[in-house]
């Protein structure tokens, strides 16, 4: 084969690992979300990574943010617009409509407070338990969701009853994006208090989808033809 047909190969294989990577990798352009209300729907939808709130300490300690923590494959940050945040067990210093137990992550003692929950590499989606804190009695609420570049890409919005009969009637919020451009999440509770309209709230274990890797198997054809001119060059 002569060396100009070689040179010519090289672009069109380098082409072909172009071509293939559009095809696989997610467009968050055409990025669609859905909503779920329930966790066991929601873990259906493949391998997720479980975040379990302890990694922050035990019940009553306090989290100065932003802080992280690494769970698997996947660092979370969390950050607070008081400053900090707190780890609390259903059922020892938190008593609402979790299951006993569940470990949780909820203010500080503000009593009005947001936070975010912040991803070290965007995701397809994440679930969660929400309620209210210190208030009793009805409340709704939102989780905004954002791309790397701080842009709102969903808002999802739920509502529930914030009571202390501990039987895990808190309502669940889960988030599916067709791309995995989901960066980080702001959690708000409102609740109809003329004094204190926004409420403080707890959310517990988050379930987090993460993005697929790409296979190399995907692409071993044009990687070996790769491989190939290279030797073929050096020969």
């Amino acid at each position: 084969m002569g060396l100009s047909m070689r040179r010519g190969l090289a672009p069109a294989v380098a082409g072909m690992l172009v071509l293939g990577l559009a095809a696989v990798l997610p467009r968050p352009a055409d990025a669609a979300f859905v909503q779920f209300n329930s966790r066991a729907t929601f873990d259906a939808l493949g391998p997720f990574v479980a975040v379990d709130w302890g990694v922050f300490g035990p019940d009553g300690t306090t989290i100065s943010t932003p802080d992280s923590r690494t769970v698997g494959p996947l660092t979370v940050g969390v950050s607070s617009s008081q400053g900090a945040l707190m780890r609390a067990d259903e059922g020892v210093s938190f008593t609402g409509t979790f299951a006993p137990g569940d470990h949780l992550l909820t203010d500080a003692g503000s009593e009005s407070d947001t936070f975010i929950v912040r991803f070290d590499s965007p995701v397809k989606g994440f679930g969660t338990q929400i309620d209210a804190h210190y208030q009793s009695g009805p409340f709704t609420g939102f989780v905004e969701v954002f791309s790397a570049a701080s842009a709102l890409l969903f808002t999802a919005d739920f509502s529930g009853v914030a009571t202390t009969d501990e039987d895990n009637s808190a309502p669940f919020v889960g988030i599916l994006s067709s791309a995995a451009d989901i960066s980080f999440a702001r959690f708000f509770v409102d609740q109809p208090d003329p004094l204190d309209p926004a409420g403080a709230l707890a959310i517990n274990r988050l379930d987090v989808l993460v993005p697929e890797p790409v296979t190399l198997a995907l692409f071993a054809p044009a990687l070996t033809g790769l491989l190939w001119l290279r030797r073929r060059r050096r020969a």
